[in-house]
């Protein structure tokens, strides 16, 4: 030991080591951690045995001492160094504690404040010290890094202004060489890109995840034209709200424009045509590689191809390397896009080099495929723009360059204009314009010159709207339904449709996994049958080339750059004698605009994309409305709120759950990668089989279930990849599995875990009604769901007629009360079905129902309804069958006028979409969840548990049983917010979107139409497009719907007609819109057709009783059946004469519906129509009710006329089909019998004036 007189000398010592670390350590320039930071690797001269012995006080060290000596120097130098940089008052007790519970350099830093450590007297120390010495280190072998938010970030100089895009900002930071590995020779100089925050925070880690797989993805393809990617890190903030960057490797050159404003003269020379097509054809065999991964049809689309995405490297060539960067909207599909039903997920990419079918949609192969499918010939189109823009800079510099862009304006390298009818695309007239007059310079010969060559195969093969059969895929065509609904040319007979007998393989299969040890029992459904493809009418196909695909691209490019025979091929005349001015045709030389904004930036972001907005009369711009496209969103920090809530009022109920130890060694990979961004993992399906059959592997059996129930049994092998705390089948494919946390070990919520129920709580105890009243009273408090106690007028609401006072919990009566105009109150809806037997108030009854019911001699349905009620602290319920006397002396009719009232001014909806009938009840065991707990390897892991995902609100909810009740799906829609009780969970919906018992959180585009609190609000500020395409749907829903009496179709969807009026501001009825000087409204009404589903609609007898007695034959409303509506293209039609009910010269002119109006014809002009003029694809035709043949005595009234027809031969008609009134053929008197499009030539130009009714 040294002497107490040498004490000054030991703390020169201590400063001198402190001295050392301080001339050593590094500032870091990152703004949201400017610390300072002791380098990786400097400890390793600083802490030498001799500073140990002089810091420790050890001058002849012991055995122990000496174990302590190579304990701090081997495994805790850093330990050591915070000690001392902090001036622990005792650091060698400090290391012998750190010794003895065998920690060291690895257990730091320290990130739980609930640390067993928290007691020690250096605890706080070591805290506020840790980081300095804990800079984070960058590997290029691992693809991600989680950081605290305390970490420092080794980044010692910051180069240039950030660059800013749409979805990201851009840095240029100096990364010290020892905190990359490999570690660097020297500091180097990254691009770290920031993924901009959002109020979504799920969306931002989901958009992180998928750039991360996306760039990995590309590293693996090698290819020296594709940006290399580094790493990914994420900053883990305290208070919520990750940080996500990407780091790559630094482009010196900036971009592609950057690259043409700073050569704004390029001298045209043999070397320089030879390194720009040498450049071109890295980036065409770098687009190839991403489009074509592998056999099967998988590939990435790049989505965002520009100039600013085109980075430059200052190495190699004349004008250094291009290569493609920011694959932030990059997608992947393992599914051909001709073979995709639904529309692609990605946002579009820059405005001006969008491909045109973004605009004129791509044609459905099928009913029902969408539109809005994107293919990889959206990259190629944009390639053509790129190419287009680097071949006029070539040949005239940026003086050239920005004139084209001045004359191509702020639109797009297309243009679009009807024709017969339909929204068509071309080339731009500039660009045509511009191509035409370098095609006649000399220096730009197809042929003779390399220019000239690559001009060709952008306007052949690029830039070319016309997109290849089948979108370019090689699949063999899948089976379909043919065609039988309609007439579509001469000769061919309508006959009905009849669905093709579907033969089920599952027997063939053996869905019959067993329960693995320690793990629930697993239950399930096999895959349900695909459904029939029903083809669409083919379109005539166009003539001239289509777009090529990205192989075709890269063998064309390739094909010029093997030139080598003459030398002329490369050689150009000089510039002078061809410069812009010296061109054919007129340029305008005012208002020309800058070239883009010039911006220093290795990922090359552009200030702001240039857009074009175009008005044109009514706004018909629509938004893709799917049923099938729903957003999932794990609710973390809701759920996490709601279950501290729940913790703090002692309902939270705990449960013991297992975690597994059987797993196999796949299994084992998927446990500890599965947090990891853009995390998949694929299964050879005849091993998955086998071990689940084995029972080998608690996990394999598991997804093996998942495999069975999704119908993937026959594939070669499967790939799970996970969505945020979603496993997906694909990337493209249902969530079908959800990584879950448990609620009671209160961790901060991440976005790879979703903390929420392992298991349900049982239906109707104290958590489960704790849960559905913390959704209600949040509702309350944050959005403006609950009634505000006014009626539709605006008038105060007066409570129902009737309501049940189910009194207290612990009553055991409940009574119906008889309500006066004075009354007040909260009230509960229930929406249920009645079934065969069925309690009910009548006459005979009411008087005994006044006086109180027994609680137990409810039915189960009702006394789940009480229960509910008074859980939710409310004191009135209504139920139709109790509160509307029914029977024929009832007063069905007069309360039916006030359903609006009851369901909108209801506290809540309960609907009971698991209870088949009044008997059944709703608050019943639900179906059980199979899922299988997992512990991470490392110390402190907490478990989580892999669970089947039970959130589809669609299924369970929309398109359940309930629901396909006429009167359920006008209560649905007029209730101000719902709690769904079905067989697998409780959802609750109401403005904000639908929420799951499992935390989950749903929205849909669609579905929140009939979940709008204030239906059809939604409608209010929407587009002409929207109102229409959304009206549609609600009708073409409903169409479907049952009802005991058909009579009632259109009561029991009046409530939301009158609303649909009020606020759409139109008048109309029966299902029909009129809005009197803007056409296109009444006749798209009337466009209705027979459902391709249905083989043929009926006509209703409507009795005297029945609260509508006459519905006209061009509503809908008067048959049974399924309906859809015939789409005219928006904007490309105009339409003909016709007056309605609601016209002004009518008469009998209302401005909504009077179902007992006198006046209910529509007045037009009829002519004779001949099928047989029509060729195929110019006609189709759809009866009512077809009976095998075209009827010979029917004639058509036209409601419109497609614009921009080349002749009025074949320009496209749609047609009403009428024929005259049964019991009245002399008269001029009709009726509709179908619908449908004829060709001009087709219809006599001749009519005569009709009634139809």
């Amino acid at each position: 030991m040294a002497d107490s007189d040498s004490s000054d000398e030991e703390e020169t010592k201590e400063q001198c080591f402190r001295k050392s670390l301080s001339f050593a350590q590094k500032k870091s320039t990152f703004e949201r951690t400017c610390c300072y930071f002791i380098p990786e690797g400097v400890l390793s001269g600083l802490v030498t045995v001799q500073t140990i012995k002089d810091v420790l006080h050890i001058a002849n060290p012991t055995p122990a001492e000496d174990e302590l000596i190579d304990f701090v120097k081997t495994r805790a130098s850093k330990v050591f160094a915070i000690a001392l940089w902090a001036k622990v008052e005792n650091p060698r007790r400090m290391m012998a504690y750190f010794k003895s519970k065998n920690l060291d350099d690895n257990d730091l830093p320290i990130t739980d404040p609930n640390s067993i450590w928290s007691k020690r007297s250096w605890y706080n120390d070591l805290i506020e010290h840790q980081w300095r010495f804990y800079a984070a280190i960058f590997s290029t072998a691992k693809y991600n890094l989680d950081l605290e938010e305390s970490c420092i970030l080794p980044f010692t100089s910051k180069g240039g202004d950030d660059g800013r895009g749409s979805f990201g900002v851009v840095s240029k930071y100096l990364v010290h060489r020892n905190h990359m590995e490999p570690a660097l020779q020297d500091d180097s100089y990254f691009a770290v890109k920031e993924i901009q925050a959002t109020e979504d925070a799920q969306e931002v880690a989901e958009h992180w995840e998928k750039e991360v797989k996306a760039l990995r993805t590309m590293n693996r393809l090698d290819q020296e034209h594709i940006v290399r990617f580094i790493t990914a890190f994420r900053r883990r903030r305290q208070h919520g709200g990750d940080e996500h960057y990407l780091m790559f490797e630094w482009a010196d050159g900036g971009n592609l424009r950057n690259l043409w404003k700073n050569m704004p003269s390029p001298t045209l020379t043999a070397p320089l045509v030879k390194d720009v097509i040498k450049q071109v054809l890295g980036l065409a065999k770098a687009l190839d590689a991403a489009h074509n991964l592998n056999a099967t049809g998988a590939s990435y689309r790049h989505g965002d191809l520009k100039p600013e995405n085109i980075l430059v490297f200052n190495k190699g060539g004349l004008i250094g390397t291009l290569k493609i960067g920011d694959w932030g909207e990059a997608r992947e599909h393992g599914q051909a896009t001709e073979m995709r039903p639904s529309k692609t997920t990605a946002k579009y990419g820059t405005r001006r080099y969008e491909a045109p079918e973004v605009e004129t949609g791509v044609t459905p192969k099928w009913l029902g495929q969408s539109t809005k499918r994107r293919s990889r010939l959206y990259d190629i189109w944009a390639m053509g723009c790129i190419t287009l823009e680097l071949t006029i800079w070539l040949l005239y510099g940026a003086e050239g360059l920005g004139r084209f862009d001045r004359e191509l304006g702020f639109g797009s390298f297309y243009q679009t204009s009807v024709v017969n009818g339909r929204k068509v695309a071309q080339v731009h007239d500039a660009a045509v314009r511009w191509m035409d007059q370098m095609a006649e310079d000399p220096r730009c010969q197809v042929g003779s010159t390399a220019i000239g060559d690559l001009l060709e195969l952008v306007r052949t093969a690029l830039l070319v709207v016309k997109l290849p059969r089948r979108l370019g895929t090689t699949l063999s065509d899948i089976p379909e339904r043919s065609r039988t609904d309609s007439f579509v040319d001469s000769g061919m007979n309508a006959t009905r449709v009849t669905p093709q007998d579907v033969v089920s393989e599952e027997s063939a299969i053996d869905s019959t996994v067993q329960p693995a040890i320690d793990i629930p029992s697993f239950s399930f459904t096999p895959a349900e049958p695909e459904p029939d493809k029903i083809p669409v009418q083919p379109e005539p196909e166009s003539r001239g080339p289509a777009r090529c695909l990205a192989t075709d691209f890269r063998t064309r490019i390739e094909t010029i750059n093997g030139e080598d025979e003459d030398e002329s091929y490369w050689y150009a005349q000089p510039l002078d004698q061809h410069r812009p001015g010296n061109l054919k045709g007129s340029f305008s030389l005012s208002a020309l605009p800058p070239l883009l904004s010039d911006c220093d930036s290795g990922e090359g972001y552009q200030a702001q994309d240039r857009e074009v907005s175009i008005q044109n009369g009514n706004d018909y711009g629509t938004p893709e409305l799917d049923e099938n496209d729903w957003k999932y969103q794990s609710g973390n920090e809701f759920a996490s709120a709601m279950f501290e809530s729940l913790q703090h009022s002692d309902t939270l109920e705990s449960s013991d759950r297992t975690v597994s130890n059987r797993l196999c060694d796949q299994c084992l990979q998927f446990r500890n990668e599965v947090s990891s961004p853009g995390f998949a993992i694929s299964y050879e399906t005849h091993t998955l089989r086998a071990s689940a059959s084995e029972k080998k592997c608690d996990l394999c059996s598991l997804l093996w279930q998942v495999v069975i129930q999704n119908g993937r049994v026959d594939s070669q092998a499967v790939k799970f990849e996970r969505t945020g705390p979603f496993l997906r089948l694909e990337s493209t494919g249902p969530r079908i599995l959800s990584i879950v946390r448990d609620p009671e070990q209160m961790l901060p919520p991440t976005s790879e875990f979703q903390t929420g129920f392992v298991r349900l709580p049982e239906a109707g105890q104290s958590t489960h009604m704790e849960v559905i009243k913390y959704w209600l009273n949040d509702c309350d408090r944050q959005h403006t769901c609950k009634p505000l106690g006014l009626a539709a007028d605006g008038d105060k609401v007066r409570l129902p007629t009737r309501l049940i006072d189910v009194g207290q919990s612990g009553d055991n009566t409940v009574r119906l009360w008889a309500t006066t105009p004075k009354d007040s109150g909260e009230w509960i809806a229930l929406s249920h079905r009645w079934g065969s037997q069925h309690l009910s108030t009548t006459t005979k009854t009411l008087q005994s129902h006044l006086n109180g019911i027994d609680l137990n001699s409810l039915p189960s349905t009702f006394k789940d309804a009480v229960t509910v009620t008074r859980a939710l602290g409310r004191r009135y319920l209504w139920i139709d069958s109790l509160c509307v006397i029914q029977g024929p002396d009832g007063d069905f009719k007069t309360e039916a006028k006030r359903m609006e009232d009851v369901y909108s001014g209801a506290y809540c909806v309960i609907a009971a979409s698991c209870a088949t009938n009044h008997f059944s009840g709703f608050l019943k065991q639900r179906k059980g969840r199979n899922y299988v707990g997992l512990s991470p390897e490392g110390k402190g892991q907490t478990p989580f548990y892999v669970c089947q995902t039970i959130d589809n609100f669609k299924d369970h909810v929309l398109d359940g049983d309930l629901n396909r009740r006429g009167w359920v799906y006008q209560e649905h829609a007029l209730a101000r917010r719902t709690l769904f009780f079905t067989e697998h969970q409780t959802y609750f919906e109401c403005r904000d979107g639908v929420r799951c018992e499992t935390s989950t959180k749903l929205s849909n585009k669609l579905a929140a139409f009939l979940g709008d609190p204030d239906f059809p609000h939604i409608l209010y500020n929407a587009s002409q497009g929207e109102k229409i395409l959304r009206y549609q749907e609600l009708y073409r829903e409903y169409s479907r719907l049952g009802l005991s009496e058909p009579y009632d179709r259109p009561t029991a969807i009046d409530g939301l007609q009158q609303r649909l009026l009020r606020t759409m501001r139109v008048s109309g009825g029966f299902g029909v819109f009129d809005e009197g000087v803007t056409r296109g409204l009444l006749r798209r009404s009337l466009l209705w057709r027979r459902g391709i589903d249905t083989p043929s609609l009926s006509r209703i007898h409507f009795p005297p009783q029945s609260v509508v007695s006459t519905v006209p034959s061009w509503s809908w409303m008067a048959y049974t059946g399924g309906i859809d509506y015939l789409q005219p293209d928006f904007g490309c039609y105009e339409w003909e004469d016709l007056q309605s009910p609601w016209s002004p010269k009518t008469p009998t002119n209302v401005s909504s519906t009077d179902y007992n109006l006198a006046n209910i014809a529509l007045e037009a002009i009829a002519r004779e129509y001949d099928l047989g003029a029509a060729v195929q694809g110019e006609g189709e035709l759809i009866f009512d009710t077809p009976n095998g043949s075209a009827k010979p005595d029917t004639l058509c009234v036209v409601l419109g006329k497609a614009k921009g027809s080349p002749s009025l031969g074949t320009q496209r008609h749609y047609i009403l089909m009428i024929a005259a009134q049964r019991g009245r053929p002399g008269s001029r008197v009709y009726e509709r019998v179908g619908t449908g499009f004829l060709p001009g030539k087709c219809i006599s130009p001749s009519g005569f004036k009709v009634k139809i009714q």
